[in-house]
């Protein structure tokens, strides 16, 4: 089961292996908010609405995403739950799932991490906050002077709702670490499962076809790119302070994906083009091949995709060290630079040595795709959940 649409990112991990299962002769469906009818498309804005109601009550809250899950949709008369024998869940927000629903599954379930709200009082990613590793209250996100708030109730629901009927999955050492120091999770066995990339779509594109790119070829490209660009957890405030310690004259800067506000980057005078949601692989594919260096300045994150299809595209990436991205990348070692967390000054000491060292950064983001092959590849991801599955079964 996953919540949110087509174009997210936990949808499209959700189908790449739901492909994978039946490529597997796995019996897979997807279960999904469906929006085929003027009556899902009613049914499912009411449960979005209703969803965001208590967040009313902390008018001051930051602008991050916060979930409580206390709605849902009824799923249990639904003909895919009913012939399945494992219920396997992704990103359950949005109005989509309510988590009372857990204990009334009489059937096994899978769930795969796709960020910490699993394991937190409602927020999606802790921005620095340590509370969900004793007890959520006063929470900073929702800006609350409470010590019992919506973070105390939802954490409670979590302890009260999850059982071991539960197999955790997560992406990413990072996410384990966090999840095994989590109130809620610290006394279930978390496994780890790297994800798998579209390998078979992102390679280096060496095709002088440019035309719907508009680059300045005296310059060099910095790519930067997220599906929410200003989303808090993605920093992208440390990109902007970056720029400050820059020789601007000799950058461009190549944005994709959603932006919400320009002024911030147009006050740094810098050349940029910003070219929107991209949802075509070729176009993404020739993005990343023609960028001299693609920048991650992800704070907490289960693992950037974005930045695995740049090394598959063979373009060193700049990002923070104690970060997800480790699992792939070693600073000047394999994949590019590691810059020390949240050092914005470190970020443009990174994109300078990328450039001034442009024949090995080439080299050692050619290693990071070797790598990516080898340990981050669809069949290696696929055996593991088969494997648990068949696990799962054979202990009823």
């Amino acid at each position: 089961m996953v919540g949110g649409n087509k174009n997210s990112g936990a949808f499209k991990g959700a189908d790449l292996l739901n492909k994978d299962l039946k490529r597997n002769y796995i019996d897979s469906n997807i279960l999904y908010e469906e929006e085929e009818s003027f009556t899902k498309k009613i049914k499912a804005k009411f449960r979005q609405t209703f969803e965001k109601f208590p967040k009313i009550l902390y008018p001051k809250r930051i602008s991050a995403s916060f979930s409580s899950s206390i709605i849902g949709h009824n799923f249990f008369n639904n003909q895919k739950y009913k012939n399945s024998d494992i219920v396997h869940l992704h990103w359950i927000n949005n109005g989509f799932f309510n988590i009372s629903s857990i204990p009334k599954i009489k059937k096994p379930v899978v769930w795969t991490i796709r960020d910490m709200w699993p394991f937190t009082g409602g927020c999606h990613y802790t921005l620095g906050c340590n509370k969900f590793t004793s007890n959520c209250q006063s929470c900073p996100q929702l800006k609350s002077n409470f010590k019992y708030d919506l973070s105390t109730f939802n954490q409670n629901r979590k302890l009260k709702y999850f059982n071991k009927n539960i197999s955790f999955v997560v992406n990413s050492n990072w996410m384990r670490k966090m999840a095994e120091k989590s109130t809620v999770l610290r006394n279930f066995e978390i496994l780890t499962f790297y994800p798998s990339f579209d390998i078979d779509n992102f390679f280096e594109d060496k095709s002088e076809n440019n035309e719907t790119i508009n680059l300045n070829p005296n310059k060099k490209i910095i790519l930067y790119g997220a599906q929410n660009i200003e989303a808090e957890y993605k920093g992208f405030k440390y990109f902007l302070d970056s720029i400050d310690y820059l020789d601007k004259s000799k950058f461009q800067i190549v944005f994709f994906g959603n932006f919400w506000k320009q002024e911030k980057i147009k006050n740094k005078r810098i050349e940029y083009t910003n070219l929107g949601f991209i949802n075509d692989i070729k176009i993404q594919r020739k993005l990343y091949s023609i960028a001299d260096v693609f920048v991650a300045t992800s704070l907490q994150e289960g693992f950037p995709k974005t930045v695995a299809e740049s090394l598959l595209c063979n373009t060193p990436v700049v990002y923070f060290k104690d970060t997800a991205i480790e699992d792939i990348c070693e600073s000047k070692i394999i994949g590019g630079y590691g810059a020390n967390y949240k050092d914005s000054k470190d970020i443009a000491k990174g994109i300078n040595w990328v450039l001034e060292n442009e024949q090995f950064s080439k080299n050692i983001a050619i290693e990071a795709e070797k790598k990516i092959k080898k340990n981050f590849n669809s069949k290696k991801l696929i055996q593991k959940y088969i494997n648990l599955y068949q696990e799962i079964l054979n202990k009823d």
